[in-house]
């Protein structure tokens, strides 16, 4: 008997044949002012093969987003872009993925399996894509492997924003915005032409939202308050007759509660009560033990009930990037470089609940204060040189060649403390002697420092036989170096000690042959790859691309550092990635793109939470897995008539691991899913039977099956100006964020609705907007939160007897899960001078 979802493959492919499919949302651009009925969609440049090419003259998946675009459709923030991208995910904690590639991991010595880039500036951070249209040009997101051109990093794609550069006559704009939740937003720019040939451009912007997403009945603040401030200066020059030059530096702070990556997160399950001591992981007891106050994010997701204030703060966030072009006549000599720095901590609430007073523990001498917190902090900076050189050429053959180089230097801490807790400030060893003083009073406290080097050389030519037929090629060589250093020191409260309750160091021990605990270790490693790009194009008239591509990706293999992992190394990892696409321009009032394509991915890198090397506290293994994902993206612009304007997105993504084993899950670690694989053999710590499993056949993370966006837009023109009416829906499938098969790791399916309503005056001067996001208040969540869900173990325990051997039972699953933001309505004024 077929499926549905066989069927709904078959018929996905069918599309896919039949229009060899949509892999590129043009940005809706306004038609050209002509005669009534005599107009065409404007045609777009993107700068995705590193030269300027109209978008659909290029071969290659991408979504393109222009500021004007982003002001009708309301895309303000970084879910707005996942929403109308085929294929893209993103979960919080800083994680973007592209069909199936990205990471599932914070911790130091592993990279983004999406590359991003500031005006061709390669960074570790998305940040980018956080910036609003006032200061963007347009956003690029290339869908695929970028080895060729993009390189390191690149295996799921690539994004780029470019900037909007000086102008050549005085002028600027301001805007301020403000809405519910006591929202405010202030922000300008101005270009001040100081000569002929040099302009500069200056411009800022204060955020501050006051009221939180998250509601705190507890005594901490509200979760998802923002505050935030960016000023940049640009310079632009011509120098002589044949160069040109560009700098843009800009500093960012943050001062928010909405934690690492702008994600909003919330424990939405009960609070374990029952049980002091947690059987796996537990160095302290239970914070939540014998609470009589019901978790108030069961019932209502945005409400929570913490005592520590939380925190975002990113400082010293520095960044300089420049361009230098130089027109040898035959050829562009172009340089790109940059540099980047900042600082950002996190931290707030651990216990999740907002107890502070002392509370007896059965057994325990001495009273226990259950209030934890957590503090994440982490320095990074680097920079990066490139140069190329492209042909100017009009014949049949076009190239270009460059040379690349990248230095990291990356060092993070993450706390864990119970302040009020006086044991842990003096712990013994497990001999019973004195260990080191302890002032802080964390039970947890991991240190990681990491320096990455990268070089790399690159060429690319196209070659026209024609004007129908084209072929491209491409390779690049890629050295990556890697040097890390990790330490790890854990601090467990014991209450089996006759004379009284006492604290332990509990360390992994690296090197048992020294005296003392070697609770460090320093780790080095080296990869290198050749990828490359090889492509067909056909274009049997002006309005028509068919290409057939083959792409090999790359990413550096890296480490875990901080964790003390027993498994701290992962390989690097490689895709083969196939792919069929068209760009189709109807009547010039329709364009349809698409792409279909199949990766086979070898040694897919994942973070998997595992027990440490000691056996005392869980820890995170970096393992590889080999999978394959396979889709079609379809994209559309339909404008039937000149005010009217339609703009959709489609992208089916089936992700299957083929090769990975053998791991216990931490939300059903024996394994008692009817779901569950089992294989590899069982282990026990503390009582719970841990049963390994087989990953052969799980979906991989962030990669829902099924997403769509869709925007209509209408335009009324009046002789005093004009009102744009615009409505957009999206929805994304269930999502999984593990690779298990079991229903804690996953999402459920959402959709939401956004109106707007925009009005230009005659001489466009002046605009208003009003807006209202997320518009019937639906919940939504978009990631399993910032901690895994974990099994949970009630007292009395029901018991579980294997093999007539009995074990402890599980009771019941901790969820945290990241929030979509719910609704949010307020109107924004716009003056251009």
């Amino acid at each position: 008997m077929t499926s549905f979802n066989s069927l709904r493959l078959r018929s996905a492919l069918a599309v896919g044949v039949s229009t060899l499919a949509i892999s590129a949302m043009s940005a809706p651009a306004f038609a050209q002012a002509t005669a009534p009925g005599d107009f065409t969609i404007e045609e777009l440049v993107v700068t995705a093969e590193k030269r300027e090419q109209a978008l659909q003259d290029v071969p290659v998946a991408v979504s393109a987003f222009t500021s004007s675009q982003r002001d009708v459709v309301g895309m303000t923030n970084i879910q707005d872009f996942v929403n109308f991208t085929p294929g893209m995910n993103y979960s919080g904690t800083d994680r973007i993925s592209l069909r199936g590639a990205g990471r599932n991991t914070f911790y130091v010595g592993n990279d983004p399996g999406v590359a991003t880039y500031s005006d061709g500036f390669y960074s570790a951070s998305s940040s980018e894509l956080f910036k609003t249209p006032l200061f963007v040009e347009r956003t690029e997101i290339l869908r695929g492997p970028q080895g060729t051109l993009y390189g390191r990093n690149a295996m799921g794609g690539a994004v780029n924003t470019i900037s909007k550069h000086p102008a050549h006559e005085f002028g600027g704009e301001i805007r301020a915005s403000y809405g519910n939740f006591d929202h405010s937003k202030v922000e300008g720019v101005v270009s001040i032409p100081v000569a002929e040939h040099l302009r500069f451009k200056i411009g800022g912007s204060q955020d501050e939202q006051r009221e939180g997403f998250i509601k705190n009945v507890g005594t901490a603040n509200d979760g998802g308050t923002i505050k935030r401030t960016y000023f940049e200066f640009q310079a632009e020059a011509e120098l002589g007759d044949n160069a040109t030059a560009w700098l843009r530096y800009s500093r960012t702070g943050w001062d928010d509660t909405t934690g690492v990556g702008d994600r909003l997160s919330n424990t939405i399950t009960p609070y374990d009560t029952t049980r002091v001591f947690q059987p796996i992981g537990g160095l302290l007891p239970n914070p939540q033990y014998g609470y009589a106050t019901a978790n108030p994010g069961v019932t209502d997701p945005y409400k929570m009930n913490t005592n520590t204030n939380g925190y975002g703060q990113l400082r010293g966030n520095h960044l300089l990037t420049a361009q230098v072009t130089y027109d040898l006549g035959w050829a562009d000599l172009k340089y790109i470089g940059g540099f980047q720095q900042y600082n950002y901590q996190t931290g707030g609430d651990y216990d999740g609940t907002s107890r502070t007073a002392a509370i007896a523990i059965p057994g325990m001498a001495v009273p226990y204060y259950p209030d934890q917190t957590t503090d994440f902090n982490e320095h990074k900076r680097y920079y990066s040189n490139e140069i190329n050189l492209s042909s100017k050429a009009d014949g049949p053959l076009t190239w270009i060649v460059g040379l690349y180089q990248y230095h990291e230097e990356y060092a993070q801490q993450i706390q864990l403390a119970d302040p009020q807790q006086t044991q842990l400030a003096q712990p013994l060893t497990l001999t019973g002697a004195l260990a080191a003083a302890n002032p802080s009073r964390d039970f947890v406290d991991q240190n990681a420092r990491l320096t990455s080097k990268a070089y790399a050389v690159f060429g690319q030519a196209t070659y026209k036989f024609n004007d129908a037929w084209s072929v491209t090629g491409g390779l690049r060589y890629t050295k990556d170096q890697k040097d890390g250093y990790e330490s790890q020191r854990l601090i467990l409260l014991s209450p089996s000690v006759a004379s009284g309750f006492f604290a332990f160091d509990v360390s992994s021990d690296m090197d048992p042959t020294k005296a003392g605990v070697q609770n460090f270790r320093s780790m080095s490693g080296s990869w290198d790859a050749v990828t490359g790009t090889l492509d067909v194009d056909w274009t049997p008239d002006h309005d028509t691309l068919f290409y057939g591509k083959y792409s090999r990706g790359y990413k550096s293999g890296g480490f875990l550092l901080g964790t003390l992992a027993p498994q701290p190394e992962a390989k690097q990892e490689g895709v083969d990635a196939f792919e069929l696409g068209m760009k189709k321009t109807i009547a010039r009032r329709l364009i349809l793109n698409s792409s279909l394509f199949y990766n086979d991915y070898k040694n897919l890198q994942l973070n998997l939470q595992q027990l440490n090397a000691a056996g005392t506290t869980s820890a995170n293994n970096f393992v590889n897995v080999d999978a394959h994902a396979y889709g079609l993206e379809l994209e559309a612009q339909w404008q039937p008539i000149q005010p009217l304007q339609f703009i959709a997105s489609y992208g089916y993504l089936n992700t299957e691991i083929t090769r990975g084993c053998c791991f216990y899950d931490p939300a059903d670690p024996s394994a008692l899913l009817s779901s569950a694989k089992p294989k590899g053999g069982t282990a026990v710590t503390n009582g719970v039977l841990l049963v390994f499993q087989d990953l052969k056949g799980s979906q991989l993370f962030q990669s829902p099956e099924n997403k769509f966006a869709f925007n209509g837009n209408y335009t009324f023109d009046f002789t005093p100006g004009s009102l744009i009416l615009s409505a957009t829906y999206t929805w994304t499938d269930k999502t999984i964020y593990q690779p298990f098969k079991d229903p804690a790791f996953e999402v459920p399916a959402y959709g939401t609705a956004d109106f707007r309503v925009l009005w230009k005056d005659a001489d466009e001067k002046y605009s208003v907007i009003g807006y209202v996001k997320n518009a019937f208040d639906e919940q939504g969540y978009t990631s399993t939160g910032s901690t895994n869900p974990t099994a949970v173990f009630a007292n009395p325990n029901p018991g579980l007897v294997v093999g007539g051997k009995a074990y402890l039972q599980q009771t019941g699953v901790a969820i945290n899960r990241g929030l979509i933001q719910p609704r949010t309505f307020g109107v924004e004024l716009q003056y251009r001078f």
